[in-house]
């Protein structure tokens, strides 16, 4: 039951994303629908009925194949993700290089696999693991299943320790996704050493290391599929939080500047469309500079300064000293987002006291 459950959470998350990604083609959001639909449809194939229903209708290693594929498209799906959100450079040499690895892995691993004929006693998936994976041809096929996602996890794990930053939704993506890389490279390798030993008669068959990868490959999944989740939920409530901070002063600088209104484009996420919201506002601001004659060269102010010199402006009409056009910009390394935020939250102090004074 809480395996379906999960099945379908997962597929109703990747649906919501379809239509954003069909407007932004997003590189990031291609790898969140390509994780949570492989997700969503591995994990239904773990409930028994589809299960059975899949090896009726197809054959009996059908299920265990197609799993093969799901985890192939997790890692992709995946390094899509990570490799978006950790790289500026050389992004499409890099997601062409993991989809390309993907793809000669997973081949190879089916010529192995599948020219090996399949038992007759029509096996289940734990009873192959445990009677057959270690034999010649189905060893050397899901090693090399295997090889792609262990090299992966493993870098996804180094990586995403040493760039997590706590500060952002997606930082606490990565710290998330963290530990379940870490989960699914230890999978990957378990399985890897342990075929690899059978294979080779380094030691005897025991089910032990396949009970332990199937609860790891739970834990990865879970993790993963977390993380992804927490990044998306994360950024559009940090989005919505930072749009609130700032829209009292939009809303006053768009009613004397109707003009500076921009539209989002279909299907932009929140934090596109609470850029835009920022980017109205400075636009806004520029005229309002514009109108009443602002000094284009300012005072040399701290950014703090600058918020309660504009706030103090914008509510009185009167410009501070030392208030010129140049201090309106956004500084080096701060986003309009931020700048914009700053501003809000002074407006709003402003304001709050003008109200008390005023009582």
């Amino acid at each position: 039951m809480i395996t379906a459950l999960a099945a379908a959470v997962l597929a109703i998350a990747a649906a919501t994303r379809i239509q954003r990604w069909w407007f932004s083609r997003s590189w990031t959001l291609a790898g969140a629908i390509i994780v949570l639909l492989c997700m969503s449809i591995h994990m239904a194939l773990n409930v028994k009925t589809v299960e059975s229903a899949v090896r009726v209708t197809l054959g009996a290693g059908i299920p265990g194949t197609i799993k093969m594929l799901l985890v192939c498209g997790i890692c992709v799906g995946t390094a899509i993700v990570f490799t978006t959100v950790t790289s500026s450079q050389h992004l499409k040499k890099l997601l062409w290089l993991h989809i390309s690895l993907s793809v000669v892995t997973a081949a190879l691993s089916f010529y192995f696999f599948f020219k090996t004929p399949w038992p007759a006693s029509n096996p289940d998936n734990r009873t192959f693991d445990n009677q057959y994976a270690f034999l010649p041809g189905y060893a050397e096929g899901l090693m090399l299943g295997m090889a792609y996602p262990f090299l992966l996890c493993l870098m996804v794990t180094i990586v995403a320790i040493r760039q997590a930053d706590r500060q952002t939704a997606t930082g606490w993506g990565l710290i998330m996704i963290s530990p379940g890389a870490a989960a699914l490279s230890t999978y990957a390798a378990l399985r890897i050493g342990y075929l690899g030993s059978v294979r080779w008669g380094l030691i005897d068959p025991t089910p032990t290391p396949f009970a332990i990868s199937r609860f790891l490959a739970v834990v990865g999944v879970l993790f993963v599929a977390a993380g992804v989740l927490v990044t998306a939920i994360g950024t559009a409530l940090v989005s919505r939080a930072q749009l609130r901070a700032f829209d009292d002063l939009r809303s006053e600088l768009l009613a004397r500047w109707p003009g500076a209104l921009r539209p989002s484009e279909p299907g932009s996420g929140a934090a596109d469309r609470t850029a835009d919201r920022a980017a109205e506002l400075l636009d806004a601001l520029s005229l309002e500079a514009k109108r009443q004659a602002l000094p284009n060269q300012g005072a040399a102010l701290s950014r703090t300064e600058v918020a309660h010199a504009v706030a103090e402006w914008i509510i009185t009409d009167r410009i501070p000293e030392g208030l010129g056009s140049d201090n309106l910009r956004a500084r080096a390394a701060t986003s309009d987002v931020r700048w914009a935020r700053e501003l809000g939250e002074a407006y709003a102090r402003e304001t709050e006291r003008k109200l008390v004074l005023e009582q």
